[in-house]
């Protein structure tokens, strides 16, 4: 015992690991942190607890986003139901459907909702009752099924959209001007951080951390995922920034966390990870729908 708190003592003092992640590894060393996820080829919407075992699922053909609400139920975009409230004894009690694919959705204030509405080339904000209350024309020319992959509402009210075939990040006012754009080859999540820089993971499997400029100030791609012996490749789609700074990211099948200097804390990519997409921390305080969980 003695010798295990003068090791989590000096993860401490030198910043390497919060806590959080000491308790983020099994025996195993496999990750044992509760998350909800999106595994789009499996067609489901799956809650993994933190040994790594599926303990709730639900039928969601083209599961993409996914976000747990501060009620407890689930909101879920799935490309062929559409957008979905679903309680954890898997009874729907709010569903919106566009004309129609769409990959992502994001809880508001008030019950409302960001829809991304790829047939139309726009994102709507929709009411409790459907009912569409904003709608923001997007500038693209992409095909309706390589239109949008997130989208995401900021606190300036503006809007950050992944446009996968524009092979472009663009940041939106509500009028639909395009006040900000970072290109990549196709961008799959884009998350605004606290000091004006922006996390994107794209289909070459990169995340990458740029200003406002444009620049990339941190990244990790394939030269870092050897370095770590991550024996993943392919696309990288969810994102979520830790507040002690630390990245967890999903790829192809695999989700990590990744310390700012590239080391990687914990790895899973068994079976209750397969095909997984967007996710969610389960184990991370906040209420999304104030802004207060990053993604």
């Amino acid at each position: 015992m003695k010798m295990l708190l003068a090791v989590l003592a000096l993860l401490f003092v030198n910043g390497w690991v919060s806590f959080a992640s000491v308790q983020a590894q099994d025996k195993d060393g496999k990750l044992a942190r509760p998350f909800l996820a999106g595994t789009f080829q499996r067609n489901k919407a799956v809650v993994v607890d933190a040994q790594g075992k599926v303990e709730w699922e639900f039928e969601a053909p083209g599961c993409f986003d996914v976000w747990a609400l501060p009620n407890k139920n689930y909101l879920i975009a799935s490309r062929g139901k559409g957008i979905m409230e679903v309680t954890r004894d898997k009874k729907i009690v709010f569903h919106f459907k566009t004309d129609g694919e769409t990959y992502t959705c994001q809880p508001l204030s008030g019950g409302h909702i960001l829809v991304g509405d790829n047939q139309n080339g726009r994102l709507i904000e929709i009411n409790t009752d459907g009912k569409i209350e904003r709608e923001v024309k997007l500038q693209t020319k992409a095909k309706p099924h390589g239109m949008i992959r997130t989208a995401r509402k900021l606190a300036s009210n503006h809007y950050l959209v992944c446009q996968r075939e524009d092979n472009v990040v663009r940041e939106y006012d509500p009028a639909g001007k395009v006040v900000w754009e970072f290109k990549t080859p196709g961008p799959m999540t884009a998350l605004r951080l606290p000091g004006g820089n922006t996390l994107v993971s794209n289909a070459s499997a990169d995340v990458l951390e740029v200003d406002p400029n444009g620049k990339t100030i941190w990244q990790f791609g394939k030269k870092e995922r050897a370095a770590n012996n991550l024996k993943t490749s392919g696309v990288a789609y969810g994102l979520q920034r830790l507040a002690n700074g630390n990245t967890v990211v999903a790829i192809s099948g695999t989700i990590f966390e990744t310390t700012p200097d590239r080391k990687v804390l914990w790895s899973r990519n068994d079976d209750a990870v397969k095909n997984i997409v967007c996710f969610q921390l389960l184990d991370v305080p906040g209420d999304p729908t104030k802004g207060e969980i990053l993604r």
